[in-house]
């Protein structure tokens, strides 16, 4: 009679270290996986911020490029006035010749 008490109560020893065992894995394994996942959270925000920071450059870029097609209609109605001044640099029909900035005559001096 008391080896059938013993045997349950070994038993009963046995199954509760397996099943300490068991949840203590489960624990272990669960705290890995919050970690990767606490690391691929901060991975994502580092993403987010990059995207933000390259939506801004896009945005600053596309400014830049508006202004240099500005410019650059804005160069091209000062050729047009110069080509109706005609080739001796007079005033033809009124029309003033616009200066030529420093750059462009050391540019065209050393292209021609």
């Amino acid at each position: 009679m008391y080896w059938i008490a013993f045997g349950l109560a070994g038993g009963s020893l046995v199954l509760s270290a397996a099943t300490l065992y068991v949840a203590l894995d489960v624990r272990r394994s669960t705290r890995r996986a919050e970690r990767a996942g606490d690391e691929r959270l901060e991975i994502l925000r580092e993403q987010q911020e990059r995207l933000a920071f390259l939506r801004e450059e896009r945005r600053t870029l596309d400014e830049e490029l508006e202004w240099r097609r500005a410019v650059m209609e804005g160069e091209g109605s000062l050729l047009e006035l110069e080509a109706a001044a005609g080739s001796n640099g007079r005033p033809v029909n009124g029309q003033l010749k616009a200066p030529r900035s420093w750059l462009r005559r050391v540019i065209g001096r050393m292209g021609g």
